[in-house]
C-alpha cells in the first residue's frame, strides 16, 4: 500500500505517514490507531 493510499484510508496527511515511517515524527495514539485500523493490524503489531 502506498503512503498516499494509507493516508487516505486512515484519514491522515500523507506527509505525516512519511514522517512516522522514517522516524522523523512520533504519531499520536489517535493517529497510530487510525493507521493500524487502516492496515488491519493491532496497535501492538504496528509498533513492532
Amino acid at each position: 500500500m502506498t503512503q498516499a493510499a494509507l493516508a487516505a484510508k486512515a484519514s491522515v496527511n500523507r506527509v505525516t505517514v512519511a514522517e512516522i515511517e522514517t522516524g522523523r515524527k512520533q504519531g499520536s495514539v489517535t493517529t497510530l490507531r487510525a493507521l493500524a485500523n487502516a492496515l488491519g493490524v493491532s496497535l501492538d503489531d504496528l509498533a513492532e
